[in-house]
């Protein structure tokens, strides 16, 4: 998917993946121990979407860090009292055992270094705290069907490849989880329900930014032709578009 043209196209992006993920972020925070004195810091915090949704649950103390300055003070003027930063999450602003929930949402398949921002992300948490990948992707899974739309998945993650993301992000979250010491460690993968009453929504967002991930290797008219294969699979209900998440919470280890 490419980014959009706009901060407020941005955030509606962000918005929409979160209302993907919401059932199962509750069922972590759960996990986590969350509470309103909880101190918790989103890495990648881009808008503040998940940020608001926590502060919702009366948490008090919410951090957030991202490079984006512009997406920052959105966030910023979206929920005045989060506490924001620019910083790289490879090199967090924070001393040692500062939260006690670090967590992060569509994030990592963004990282070049993995390891390196996951320790960060574990120093910065106090121990016994929770470490969270509230989703991570898959695209090299994905499943596009009927099978004269899968051109479509294959160069939208060419695309993705070109903008620099990990197309198996998703897959490497239980190894990267536990191979940096963090214990009881829990991974799981979404599914997907496919409501008819949804489809021709979701076939407008998926081509609010598909164009311009199709347009590096397509002319304009093979793009209408599969604009117009993919609303008539959408419309009659044979559309399966189905790119697995995974998500992955860890506690860091007591004895370190």
């Amino acid at each position: 998917m490419s980014k959009p043209n706009s901060i407020n196209e941005l955030h509606r992006q962000y918005l929409v993946q979160s209302l993907w993920t919401a059932p199962n972020r509750e069922y972590l925070l759960k996990l986590a121990g969350v509470r309103s004195t909880s101190r918790i810091l989103e890495v990648g915090c881009g808008t503040g979407v998940i940020l608001a949704d926590i502060r919702r649950k009366n948490v008090l103390s919410c951090f957030g860090i991202d490079l984006d300055f512009t997406s920052l003070c959105f966030a910023k003027t979206e929920n005045p009292s989060n506490l924001l930063a620019a910083a790289d999450a490879q090199l967090l602003p924070f001393p040692d055992q500062t939260f006690d929930i670090t967590l992060c949402h569509y994030f990592l398949l963004w990282v070049h270094d993995k390891n390196r921002t996951l320790r960060e992300m574990i120093r910065v948490t106090r121990i016994g705290g929770a470490v969270i990948a509230f989703a991570e992707p898959d695209h090299r899974a994905r499943i596009d069907y009927p099978s004269n739309l899968e051109e479509i998945g294959c160069l939208q993650n060419l695309s993705l490849i070109n903008q620099g993301a990990d197309t198996a992000a998703g897959r490497k979250l239980a190894q990267l989880f536990k191979t940096h010491g963090l214990v009881d460690v829990i991974v799981g993968i979404y599914g997907n329900e496919f409501r008819r009453e949804n489809a021709l929504e979701a076939h407008k967002f998926e081509w609010n930014y598909l164009r311009d991930d199709l347009a590096i290797w397509l002319d304009e008219e093979k793009i209408n032709q599969l604009f117009e294969l993919d609303r008539q699979a959408w419309s009659n209900g044979q559309r399966i578009l189905y790119i697995p998440t995974f998500w992955a919470i860890g506690w860091v280890n007591t004895s370190t």
